[in-house]
């Protein structure tokens, strides 16, 4: 029986649509695209000759012949889902179906039943080379075709793909072996291999007791027949159902897909770096030079306020320099009089008196004749104590005496701040 689809305008997806691209059932038709709804609807809105041509294909399942895929379905001693995913590569590489180099395998695997302490898995396993039509690096998500389509339980099902005969059998209600054929129609040696497939699956126990034959082509008395002597189980035929999308979906990208995905983003981090670099490049340049123009308006400005106000600044300086010139007389610290008060202040009682007191811009001369040479050290020990004259550092030499046995004495001071 022969499916038409309809040409229909290509719509776009809503938001809880997904579209999944499958093998068509013949070389006139070889790829289908499938919208599923969110009520497990499903509906055929193009055909098309190549994956590229899917309009939809930026959000859409590329579902891979399986032709294209390899089946190993594997008992393995564990029912930890965790550790599968060390396992099965070993599996895969026992059986040669590891890539060589430093190639890794591109696999994944459902669970199809739990036994005891053992788990019943079917392993998809990408070849080292693919056509180059599915290797389409718009699509986000690559899985297997035989995963969408909704098998009976416990049966051997036919169906075509892209004009090849494909098999899909079930333990229970779950998928546990597909393969395809070489042959387009039911023919004895078709038959053959379907009956070797079987009795190898039965011999490692994969295989329950298989119920019926499901065919979704068409074909002739003399097929059916053919098929129904070589299994000996009764035969139906139907049109192939809508597919259903899986539970889970399986992750087949491609390597070549992959690493050219991987490529793309990290040349997109580099031009995001580069574009966010050359950002903040751009900022701290248009921040220095705004910098500098403010400073440079500023300086503009108080240059040009000096300018206006020349007169009033030469003002101020010579004011200032007066002042200057004026500090020894208007400070009261260092008038001449005040100091020659505090000094006589410390001359000792009827032990001395001066001769002569010199006051200078911080300097001090004093002159005198003391009784005797103790009482003009009495002297300068007195001025070195005056609170007055804090911050002056005073010099005596050794007084020189007189005849009349008195004692002459030299005494500079000078303050710390002075020049």
């Amino acid at each position: 029986m022969v499916r038409t689809v309809k040409a229909k305008a290509v719509r776009a997806l809503k938001k809880e649509e997904r579209a999944v691209l499958l093998p068509g059932p013949s070389g006139a038709e070889p790829w289908e695209v499938w919208v599923l709804g969110a009520q497990a609807t499903a509906e055929c809105v193009q055909t098309c000759a190549s994956p590229p041509d899917n309009r939809l294909r930026k959000n859409s399942t590329l579902a891979l012949p399986v032709s294209q895929v390899f089946c190993l379905p594997l008992w393995l001693n564990e029912t930890d889902p965790k550790q599968f995913a060390g396992m099965i590569p070993l599996q895969l590489e026992l059986r040669g179906l590891q890539p060589r180099g430093n190639g890794r395998a591109i696999f994944d695997w459902s669970v199809v039943a739990q036994e005891g302490a053992r788990t019943l898995v079917m392993v998809g396993a990408l070849p080292s080379s693919l056509p180059a039509e599915i290797q389409a690096e718009a699509y986000d998500v690559f899985d297997l075709s035989a995963r969408f389509l909704p098998f009976p339980e416990n049966s051997l099902t036919l169906w075509l793909e892209q004009d090849h005969l494909a098999v899909a059998l079930t333990h229970g209600r779950n998928l546990v072996y597909y393969q395809a054929l070489a042959e387009g129609r039911i023919t004895q040696r078709v038959a053959q291999d379907l009956s070797c497939i079987r009795a190898t699956l039965t011999m490692q126990s994969i295989l329950t007791p298989l119920q019926q034959v499901m065919l979704w082509a068409e074909a002739g008395p003399a097929e059916l027949a053919t098929l129904q002597a070589a299994l000996q189980l009764p035969v139906r035929q139907a049109e192939r159902p809508p597919p259903k999308a899986p539970a889970s979906a399986w992750k087949l990208t491609p390597a070549t897909v992959g690493e050219a995905k991987r490529t793309r983003e990290i040349q997109r981090w580099w031009t995001r770096g580069f574009f966010i670099a050359f950002t903040v490049y751009l900022l701290t340049v248009v921040w220095m030079l705004s910098q500098f123009l403010i400073t440079t308006l500023r300086v503009k400005e108080r240059h040009q306020w000096q300018s206006d106000h020349a007169q009033a600044i030469a003002l101020v300086r010579d004011t200032r320099t007066a002042w200057k010139q004026l500090r020894p007389v208007v400070d009261e610290s260092s008038y001449p009089l005040e100091l020659l008060l505090h000094a006589s202040e410390s001359i000792p009682a009827d032990q001395l008196h001066l001769t002569l007191f010199e006051a200078s811009d911080g300097h001090l001369l004093i002159k005198g004749e003391a009784k005797n040479v103790a009482a003009a050290y009495q002297f300068l020990d007195k001025l070195k104590g005056d609170p007055d004259f804090v911050g002056y550092t005073w010099d005596m030499g050794q007084p020189h005496l007189l005849p009349n046995d008195l004692a002459q004495l030299q005494i500079e001071g000078t303050r710390a701040t002075a020049n």
